[in-house]
């Protein structure tokens, strides 16, 4: 589908999508989620929407960070892959891999993993877990066949609901990595050509059972390209399909380093974060902002989905979790139980 011109698209009809899409946030919720937005300076709301841990994790970080507002006590995002564990962070449980666990059929079983993970996550001082990986198996050969739940759609829906509600009952899950990446070799450059009714049937069903269903906060963007956009600027998948049709009211993050192309493809069709670096926002997106190429409401409306989910998953507020929770007795059992299930 080809990009149109922001002129096409209405403001009101896109920031709709992110106020007004789920009746279970609360007024009072939406109106301190206004009152913090509204306090942002420019520069403010578009470092939120970069990343700013260089391209590999400095020296003693185990997670990946996105600034919040320090003088509004709005809080940082703190990341960390991934799907079978926390990878940099010392201790930390080691899961069977995706594929594993989701040969036992028992979606109650990946719920406590998830749960485990997230738990473990905001004990590691961190808030959002780039997990599940959600693509769909084509080929055995695929490079990363293990870190998926398989071939079967519906499989793939239930073993990702039951990740995404354990892992928030701390903190933010990350489905990805939306969409149609299924291959590994050529991720960065391929573009996948298929028509809408295999692209909802096949390929994004799983993705929206995890945005309904799990209610999931975030969701990843991927490196191909579908129909001659890239994922990560893909008007269609973002803008009409996940936050329109869908009504989806979390925020979009890219995958890292080569998920973004362009600023204004980005900006205009819907991600509202860059990860790990800015290499298209950050100043380039502040400079297309005040250039006025980037409507602002627009970039109130990529920060006002960031601020809700951290005020409504109590980012704001101590987790009450400390390091005992990390590779403890009871997520080693989980595990076990998955690796003896599966």
């Amino acid at each position: 589908m080809a990009s149109r011109s922001l002129a096409l698209v209405p403001i009101a009809i896109i920031i709709a999508c992110s106020s007004g899409s789920d009746s279970s946030v609360s007024s009072d919720l939406e109106r301190r989620v206004d009152e913090l937005v509204a306090q942002m300076t420019l520069e403010e709301k578009v470092a939120q929407m970069s990343g700013d841990s260089g391209v590999f994790l400095p020296a003693g970080d185990t997670l990946w960070n996105v600034p919040g507002v320090e003088r509004l006590a709005v809080p940082s995002f703190k990341m960390a892959d991934g799907p079978r564990g926390l990878g940099p962070v010392e201790g930390a449980t080691t899961f069977p891999v995706g594929m594993a666990r989701s040969a036992s059929w028992e979606p109650s079983v990946e719920n406590r993993v998830g749960a485990a993970m997230g738990r473990e996550l905001r004990a590691a001082g961190g808030n959002i877990l780039l997990a599940p990986t959600i693509n769909i198996l084509r080929h055995p050969s695929w490079g990363r066949s293990q870190e998926t739940y398989g071939e079967d759609v519906h499989l793939l829906s239930r073993m990702g609901v039951a990740f995404v509600q354990g892992v928030q009952e701390n903190a933010l899950a990350n489905p990805k990595h939306y969409a149609a990446n299924s291959i590994e070799d050529t991720r960065f450059e391929v573009d996948v050509t298929i028509d809408e009714r295999t692209l909802r049937e096949i390929y994004l069903k799983h993705f929206r059972a995890a945005v309904l269903e799990g209610e999931a906060a975030s969701v990843m963007s991927a490196y191909n390209s579908v129909n001659g956009q890239f994922c990560g600027e893909n008007e269609h998948l973002i803008r009409d399909i996940l936050k329109g049709d869908w009504g989806f009211d979390g925020f979009v993050l890219s995958d890292w380093i080569f998920g973004t192309q362009s600023t204004l493809g980005s900006a205009l069709n819907g991600l509202d974060i860059e990860m790990p670096i800015a290499r298209v926002y950050g100043e380039p997106l502040l400079t297309a902002v005040q250039d006025g190429d980037v409507p602002e409401p627009l970039i109130d409306d990529a920060v006002r989905r960031m601020v809700r989910k951290k005020l409504l998953y109590g980012l704001d507020q101590p987790s009450g979790l400390d390091e005992s929770v990390i590779g403890n007795d009871e997520h080693l059992a989980v595990a076990r139980e998955a690796a003896v299930e599966g």
